[in-house]
């Protein structure tokens, strides 16, 4: 995980931009870097190709499959669990990619495999995209989140605030933490304790939930450019400024144990990078 971590960090790149007027929700943006005037999409798509067994597999899978050196099987069995749905419709792009974010910039850990929940791969994945989990200041905070891997930006939130809506109804809620509760592979965590206690008939009301939710879009900004200058850092901003902007004029009706995360994420070409991994699937089931 850490050597996943240290690709990470060297390729996708936060985007610090001050803008958060709406109590209980936040907003995060990251970006890729050029490499010979080309952003580095090619790269990103290696990365999220190399992540699938962290992401699809169990810790206790992962570690067997190293135990026995089966790298083969543990990549092919990582692989059988992502969506065979088609490329417009499959969602596992945009979880892979939040993962990465999680894991690496909020040292968020997955407490849930969600895509070993599904009884078949032509389904997509029910419930929140991510189960995941921090400790601060003591006390469990549970992610669970939502990835919109769109071409518009307009679209991915509009999708996004769809999803929020329904996931943040009580009966929804409590639907999705008992069926998480009953999956949690954690149990040689450390705080497997307190992340435990969450689910022994804790009112869901005084559970602390955080959502990220991944906005991805192809950006002008991007493809106008072809290096991190500050041309590049003034354009990026003036363009997340607008998105954050929409952000904030919509209403989102949650509870106060609710904190939403916008996580903006401009790309090149989303479509590119779907063939591209579709293409990698293809190979490697």
């Amino acid at each position: 995980m850490e050597a996943l971590k240290t690709y990470i960090d060297n390729q996708i790149f936060y985007f610090k931009i001050d803008l958060s007027i709406q109590q209980n929700v936040k907003k995060d943006t990251f970006h890729l870097d050029y490499e010979n005037k080309e952003y580095r999409q090619k790269d990103l798509v290696r990365l999220i190709r190399d992540a699938v067994p962290y992401f699809a597999l169990t810790p206790e899978e992962f570690e067997e499959y190293i135990r026995q050196k089966s790298i083969i099987d543990l990549q092919r069995n990582a692989w059988s669990r992502i969506s065979k749905a088609r490329e417009d419709k499959k969602g596992d792009y945009g979880e892979l990619l939040l993962y990465l974010i999680l894991v690496s910039f909020y040292n968020a850990e997955k407490f849930v495999t969600k895509v070993r929940l599904r009884s078949s791969t032509k389904e997509q994945i029910k419930g929140y995209d991510c189960a995941h989990f921090t400790i601060e200041n003591n006390e469990p905070i549970l992610w669970l989140g939502e990835a919109k891997f769109h071409q518009s930006f307009s679209t991915a939130l509009s999708d996004a605030i769809n999803s929020i809506e329904e996931h943040c109804k009580t009966t929804y809620l409590k639907d999705e933490i008992s069926i998480l509760k009953a999956n949690v592979e954690i149990n040689k965590h450390k705080d497997f304790s307190k992340l435990n206690n969450v689910f022994k008939g804790k009112s869901i009301d005084s559970i602390k939930i955080r959502v990220p939710i991944l906005l991805t879009y192809d950006s002008s900004v991007v493809k106008n450019n072809d290096e991190i200058s500050d041309k590049f850092k003034t354009e990026l901003k003036n363009e997340i400024l607008r998105h954050y902007n929409k952000i904030e004029r919509q209403t989102i009706d949650c509870n106060s144990n609710f904190e939403l995360l916008f996580i903006l994420f401009p790309l090149h070409t989303v479509k590119e990078i779907k063939k591209k991994l579709e293409n990698i699937e293809e190979a490697s089931r």
